[in-house]
């Protein structure tokens, strides 16, 4: 394993066993209580899209999230013949993704082994640009704000990253509800005929890997009294270990992020402690659900030690709980850097397999788990 230390002096051992701060702000738990209340009183209904999205037209369906904004996306179904057994909700980073048309390619093999996968764009971004208010923001106008909007506020519920959080969970529910044979008539041919629920798995990628961390913690037994989330499967998670980062890291969303506090110097405590309540460490206490990880030694854009700690929050057994590590995480390094990445994809492709349990899938996969020297 890669003894050079990064750019904040620790090594890989190190760096992959950092941990970040899981003590919540002091409002954490009236906020989440009021947003959650919020997120139940909606009825999300996932529908096929009959008004184009000119920013992406390849979104095929859409729901209805917080504050009334369409998210776009684009459901694929498994290949003619083979039977839904589950589905997937995947997430995307904090740039501006590739079309959602484009996109599909990457979830070919897991859609042939019965999983129907539901990739989201959250609001603002193309496809879910049709309803841009004060919610949210066009990320036509700058893709480095839109993390940022309404932070400040004095009122933190304007703030757009719990909404976006909205966006992820009620994908959840409406992929639940679909393959229940609620709601969204069109799916209900593709439906398997098991008495058991169907599995709903949860996937991201960087800043989609930190939202899709809090939506299991927030949709973890608060629902009918179980997990709405089976399974897991994170890349780079960002949004993780805020009071490091804000004192450590001076790239990406930290770097934002301590603009914004300079910017306002009168309130750096409260907004510190706004920032927390959208920390994935603080949230990841309540992740008991099987996970797989991608993280990397390096990173510039989430700095490595804070996808770490994200993991290393997740409060799965010992035994749920895989670490996929790569030289570097958000660019695209040398050829060994590469031929891990791929590999990853292979790997997550076992973990969602619903044939099997993720310990199933994951023992072929073991050897393979560590980044050798």
């Amino acid at each position: 394993m890669d003894s050079i230390p990064n750019d904040f002096g620790l090594n890989a051992v190190r760096t992959y066993s950092h941990v970040g701060d899981p003590t919540p702000a002091p409002d954490h738990s009236v906020f989440w209580n009021a947003w959650f209340e919020r997120l139940g009183q909606e009825s999300p209904v996932l529908q096929v899209r009959d008004v184009v999205d000119d920013s992406d037209p390849s979104a095929t369906h859409e729901y209805v999230s917080s504050h009334g904004v369409r998210i776009g996306c684009r459901l694929m179904a498994p290949p003619s013949g083979i039977a839904v057994r589950g589905s997937l909700v995947t997430v995307h980073g904090y740039t501006t993704p590739e079309t959602l048309e484009q996109e599909e390619r990457h979830w070919s093999t897991i859609r042939e082994r019965g999983i129907a996968v539901l990739a989201i764009r959250l609001r603002g971004y193309p496809g879910s640009r049709m309803d841009i208010n004060n919610r949210t923001i066009d990320l036509d106008s700058s893709d480095r704000d839109w993390v940022t909007h309404g932070f400040t506020g004095y009122d933190h519920k304007d703030w757009v990253l719990p909404d976006a959080l909205a966006d992820v969970c009620n994908a959840v529910r409406v992929m639940r509800n679909a393959l229940l044979g609620r709601d969204a008539k069109d799916l209900q041919p593709w439906i398997e005929g098991e008495a058991r629920r169907p599995d709903v798995y949860l996937h991201g990628r960087s800043l989609g890997g930190g939202l899709a961390t809090i939506a299991a913690a927030q949709l973890s037994g608060r629902m009918l009294g179980r997990p709405i989330v089976d399974r897991l499967g994170i890349e780079v998670p960002s949004l993780g270990a805020w009071r490091w980062r804000l004192e450590h890291a001076s790239m990406g969303l930290s770097k934002r992020f301590n603009e914004m506090l300079d910017q306002n110097p009168d309130r750096r405590e409260e907004l510190v402690n706004r920032l927390r309540l959208m920390d994935a460490v603080v949230h990841g206490r309540k992740v008991r659900v099987p996970t797989l990880a991608m993280l990397a030694s390096r990173d510039e854009v989430a700095p490595a030690p804070s996808s770490a700690a994200v993991f290393n929050a997740i409060d799965s057994d010992p035994g749920q709980k895989w670490r996929f590590c790569v030289p570097f995480g958000h660019r695209a390094g040398d050829i060994t850097n590469t031929r891990r990445v791929a590999l990853f994809g292979k790997v997550l492709s076992d973990f969602f397999d619903p044939s099997r349990t993720p310990m199933e899938s994951m023992a072929a996969w073991e050897p393979e788990m560590r980044l050798e020297s």
